[in-house]
């Protein structure tokens, strides 16, 4: 029995609980970092070690890394430390997941698996993206080609490292950052070998250079401040930026479909690759993907609803 309640719930010989904030089973699973897929209380999980040092830092949590025997982790290729889980050998549960190379970080392998329950955030024909080398150009380009004070939006840990990654390859301005990337940073260049040279933004000069911001800050009464003050250029960095609603939304000057996860055609193709009997979606389009499946490749699938008692068969 495989439910969605807080998180994903895997009844097998045990209860196993994947991605929760706060349920609990008898092995828990947390595949990365972020906050929308991590415990707010310590204890053991089955995790990376990378993804149990961050979530220490971020949250102040006493997270346990603990091994599983019939938990094989695959990095998913999401952020640093992100991890897919193969259970059992035969149920592949993806977690938030990129199978494209990004900046330093490697794409998702599939393995083959008899279940696969797989995040399906842009899973429409919509959201379909150019190729990453050709995104990644265009970024730098228009880093190298605009000029005066320009603020970078984008999730603290992952995508902003990414993008000061980038960055620091064509950049010769000053680079500076808020605290909260800073600090994910810094916990990055401890444990791996990347490092970053942007400075805090507190109380610096900002004329002229490059700062990293939170994506979430993008409309705040500070950065709003500090936009008029330098006549800041705001670029944003997500999936969404596909459709133009969400240039409105961060008010940006200039947005880029990067996205550490898969758009549609790398979801279809994740799929094929695993050829499972069974497929569950989860999250964003999940509906829509789950139709497409079974009506376009022919896959048994079905989206998870919350609390819905049983998908074993269907």
């Amino acid at each position: 029995m495989i439910r969605k309640k807080d998180g994903i719930h895997i009844y097998r010989d045990s209860h196993l609980v994947l991605d929760s904030r706060s349920s609990k089973g008898k092995t828990n699973f947390v595949s990365h970092a972020h906050s929308d897929h991590s415990p707010r209380k310590g204890g053991e999980v089955v995790c990376s070690n990378l993804t149990a040092e961050i979530l220490r830092k971020r949250f102040n949590t006493d997270i346990q890394p603990a091994d599983q025997p019939n938990i094989q982790l695959l990095e998913s290729g999401h952020i640093l430390g992100s991890s897919a889980a193969l259970i059992d050998g035969e149920v592949l549960y993806t977690g938030d997941v990129s199978t494209r190379n990004r900046a330093y970080l490697d794409g998702f392998k599939p393995v083959k698996a008899e279940e696969l329950v797989i995040e399906s955030t842009y899973g429409i024909p919509a959201y379909t993206f150019p190729e990453q080398i050709q995104i990644e150009k265009q970024i730098q380009d228009w880093i190298e080609d605009t000029s005066g004070t320009v603020f970078l939006f984008a999730y603290s840990l992952g995508k902003a490292q990414k993008i000061q990654y980038l960055v620091e390859e064509v950049a010769e301005r000053p680079i500076y950052a808020h605290s909260a990337v800073i600090e994910m940073n810094n916990v990055i260049e401890e444990h791996t070998d990347l490092s970053f040279r942007a400075e805090d933004m507190e109380n610096q000069d900002l004329e002229n250079s490059i700062v990293i911001v939170p994506s979430h800050l993008s409309r705040s009464d500070k950065i709003r401040r500090l936009v008029d003050r330098y006549s800041v250029k705001k670029a944003g960095f997500s999936g969404w930026a596909v459709k133009n609603s969400y240039n409105y939304r961060g008010g940006y000057d200039k947005t880029f479909p990067f996205s550490d996860h898969c758009d549609f055609n790398e979801l279809v193709e994740l799929v094929e690759s695993v050829d499972p009997e069974k497929v569950y979606t989860h999250h964003g389009f999940d509906e829509a993907f789950a139709s497409y499946l079974r009506k376009e490749k022919g896959f048994n699938a079905r989206a998870l609803k919350n609390n819905q008692t049983s998908l074993t068969e269907f």
